[in-house]
C-alpha cells in the first residue's frame, strides 16, 4: 500500500449458480438488488453491460469521496462472461479506481469469487482523508454490495431498506460522520434521479 493508493480484496461467496450471478453485476440489472440503486447510462446500447459500457451514480460518494454527493463514472474495459470477470474504471475528482468483479463456480452449484478494488488519489484531495480510513471505507462499501448481492441470489428479494440501513448502522468501520454521509446521499440520489 503506497501513498495515495489503497487496495482491497474481498473474497465473496453466493449460495447461487455463477451463471444466474453474473448477469446482475450490471448497472441496469442492480435496480433489481440494490435498494435505491440509480444511475445515468451514458453507453449502454444493449441494455446489458459489455465492453465499453459507461454510467455515473452518485451512490458511491460517502465511500470514493469522502462527501455525500459528487459523481463518479464507471467505464467497463473488461467482459468475458464465459469466465465471469468484469473490470470498471472508475473516475472522480478525486481518483482513479480499478474494480474487478471475477467469479467462478464454487463446484458445489454455488459462486465463488473476489471483488478486488484498487483506489488511487489524482490529487491531493483524494488523499486528504487518509490511506487507513480509505482502505476501511472500500472494505465496508465491498462488505454491502456484497450483502446485498448474496440476499437477492439467495432470496429472490431486494435486500429492505431497513434491513440495508441495520446493516450500515452495525458497520464498526464507518464513522458518524459517515453515516451522516450516507443518508444525506439517499436524498441526493432520490433528488437527481428523479
Amino acid at each position: 500500500m503506497s501513498e495515495g493508493r489503497v487496495n482491497i480484496v474481498l473474497p465473496v461467496h453466493v449460495k447461487a449458480p455463477v451463471e444466474k450471478v453474473f448477469p446482475l453485476c450490471c448497472p441496469v440489472e442492480e435496480y433489481r438488488w440494490i435498494p435505491g440503486w440509480k444511475c445515468h447510462l451514458i453507453h449502454c446500447p444493449n441494455d446489458k453491460v459489455e465492453l465499453g459500457t459507461i454510467f455515473s451514480e452518485v451512490s458511491s460518494a460517502p465511500f470514493l469521496l469522502s462527501s455525500f454527493r459528487g459523481k463518479t463514472t464507471w467505464t467497463a474495459i473488461m467482459h468475458d462472461p464465459d469466465n465471469y470477470k468484469l473490470h470498471f474504471r472508475l473516475d472522480n475528482e478525486k481518483s482513479s479506481s480499478l474494480y474487478t468483479i471475477e467469479l467462478q463456480d464454487d463446484g458445489r452449484g454455488g459462486t465463488a469469487g473476489t471483488l478486488d478494488f484498487t483506489y488511487t488519489a489524482i490529487n491531493d484531495k483524494g488523499g486528504d482523508y487518509g490511506v487507513k480510513n480509505m482502505e476501511e471505507k472500500i472494505r465496508v462499501m465491498l462488505s454491502i454490495i456484497s450483502a446485498m448481492l448474496r440476499h437477492y441470489c439467495e432470496t429472490g428479494k431486494m435486500l429492505t431498506f431497513a434491513g440495508l440501513q441495520k446493516i450500515v448502522l452495525s458497520e464498526p468501520g464507518l464513522s458518524v460522520m459517515d453515516k451522516i454521509r450516507m443518508g444525506l446521499n439517499r436524498v441526493v440520489v432520490l433528488a437527481m434521479y428523479k
